[in-house]
């Protein structure tokens, strides 16, 4: 379905979009003394705004795009990856989503509180799912088979969900939600996301879920890349929503009619 690739994209232009007015928000709308936001202010506004829109476009993308389409089961056929550029733009993905693993363990930035074991996982986590993100990129270009598929396609998922108990847990007592309510909404698109994808390299495949929740998933993760943060955490969640949109793109790129009986 060529005609849809394009929609991923969109997508993450409107991420980028959303992401600048979401810094301006955190730039003029919070007291600098109390912390608590302006009631109304016309940021806000249009944030929540254009989050709706693109959240309704998402989900009717989803099901327009799937009604009468189908997938490949495996992962490889389902994401096939013809262009090379596009196989490089996924590997290099997660060569970056690694480095920043490895700055990050190698300064003393604060990394969403954390302290001890806990940091030390979380950076484990890190660098396995950049690790993930180019061994999917190699089997789908490749259409191979790896017996490293099945681990790394799961571990994007398994970083989003321990990064969000993460933000939740430094948040639990902030009773400001617009303070954290985005950076939360993109970990848990992202890691529905990934969950879905991870389902064609276990045989499993749910084409309307995939393509809804990766279409949030790059919309908000650029989003909350605003929140502020060490910049390997902020680069990191900008290389997912790229890496995210091109393999939407090119699973949308690949779907093809359901055969009628």
């Amino acid at each position: 379905m060529r005609k849809s690739a394009f929609l991923p994209w969109m997508a993450l232009a409107l991420g980028a979009a959303g992401a600048l007015i979401r810094r301006a928000e955190l730039n003029t709308v919070f007291d600098p003394v109390s912390g608590l936001p302006r009631p109304g202010a016309g940021v806000t506004v249009a944030l929540i705004v254009l989050t709706a829109a693109v959240t309704a476009g998402a989900v009717a993308a989803g099901i327009i795009c799937s009604k009468g389409f189908t997938a490949e089961s495996g992962f490889s056929g389902a994401f096939k990856t013809k262009s090379y550029w596009a196989f490089a733009l996924k590997a290099l993905a997660g060569v970056a989503v690694i480095a920043a693993a490895f700055f990050l363990a190698r300064s003393d930035a604060d990394i969403l509180g954390l302290t001890g074991m806990a940091r030390w996982v979380f950076l484990l986590l890190l660098a396995l799912a950049g690790f993930g993100l180019s061994v999917m990129a190699y089997c789908s270009y490749t259409m191979r088979s790896s017996s490293y598929l099945q681990l790394g396609s799961v571990m994007p998922a398994l970083l989003f969900c321990y990064w969000m108990v993460a933000l939740y847990r430094i948040n639990a007592g902030n009773p400001v939600l617009l303070d954290y309510a985005y950076p939360c909404l993109a970990l848990a698109a992202g890691a529905v996301s990934s969950y879905y994808s991870a389902g064609f390299a276990f045989g499993k495949r749910d084409l309307r879920g995939t393509l809804i929740m990766s279409l949030l998933a790059v919309y908000l993760l650029p989003i909350a890349a605003m929140n502020g943060g060490p910049a390997g955490l902020r680069a990191a969640l900008i290389i997912f929503a790229v890496y995210i949109a091109a393999g939407t793109s090119c699973l949308m790129r690949g779907m093809t009619p359901v055969e009628k009986k």
